[in-house]
């Protein structure tokens, strides 16, 4: 008798009868792990329960597990205690898959400065209510090396945008997080060929200017100076155009 893991109690599985059957058993997935009857690290079955549980083929299970693996849902592990079981957390895979499809759809320069100063005033004024003396700390040594790469505009550029990753990091906030790591994969080609020796000078002013913001707790002035700084970085880099027309 196999007693590596329990077998399933899929409660919240109905029996699948549809063309599509893969895509249902995806979609009643999916469904129970938004409403939290499925919980990270949870064990969902194997390829022969799960096809039992939802009345269809092997092969149909087989192919809503492989497409549920892709989606990052659940982890497909093998041998005596092989099956699927729900995913846990992993933000850099989401921010990777937006930021190729952020790529795919060709985002335009516009789109990717709004939603920079959407994120990052708001994670701004957090990081002044809520960083911690280790968040400072890392920020500090974050600036520190801004200044010691300014001769070198690619180190400069990465580093002036682990600055900015630290202050989304200091704002506690894990949504503005995972959309910002998505947000610098595209956002560094932008701004690297226009970093020049004058401008990473400027950079470095309102890098200070923030970090002292958000010590000094003042929430207003952190999303003032950050919001001020992506507007100057945009004016540069985008020229004046009509907002872009969805296709």
């Amino acid at each position: 008798m196999n007693k590596s893991h329990p077998r399933p109690s899929l409660l919240w599985a109905a029996p699948v009868q549809s063309d599509t059957l893969s895509g249902r058993i995806i979609s009643q997935v999916r469904a129970a792990l938004f409403s939290s009857q499925l919980k990270p690290g949870e064990f969902l079955g194997s390829e022969a329960t799960i096809a039992e549980q939802f009345n269809v083929s092997r092969m149909a299970s087989r192919d809503a597990l492989r497409t549920l693996e892709a989606m990052g849902i659940v982890e497909i592990r093998k041998g005596i205690k092989g099956g699927a079981w729900i995913a846990k957390e992993n933000p850099d895979r989401f921010a990777d898959a937006l930021s190729i499809q952020l790529q795919l759809i060709g985002v335009t320069a516009d789109e990717i400065f709004d939603s920079q100063l959407a994120i990052e005033t708001r994670a701004a004024e957090l990081a002044a209510v809520r960083a911690s003396a280790q968040n400072l700390q890392d920020m500090q040594e974050a600036l520190a090396e801004c200044k010691s790469a300014k001769g070198d505009m690619h180190a400069f550029t990465a580093a002036s945008i682990r600055f900015h990753e630290l202050v989304v990091v200091a704002s506690c906030n894990r949504v503005l997080l995972a959309q910002f790591r998505a947000l610098r994969f595209v956002l560094q080609p932008l701004l690297e060929p226009n970093t020049t020796d004058v401008v990473a000078r400027r950079v470095i002013r309102s890098h200070t200017t923030l970090l002292r913001a958000i010590s000094g707790g003042n929430a207003a002035e952190a999303g003032e100076v950050m919001r001020k700084r992506i507007s100057q970085v945009r004016s540069r880099v985008v020229s004046p155009q009509p907002p872009s027309q969805y296709a």
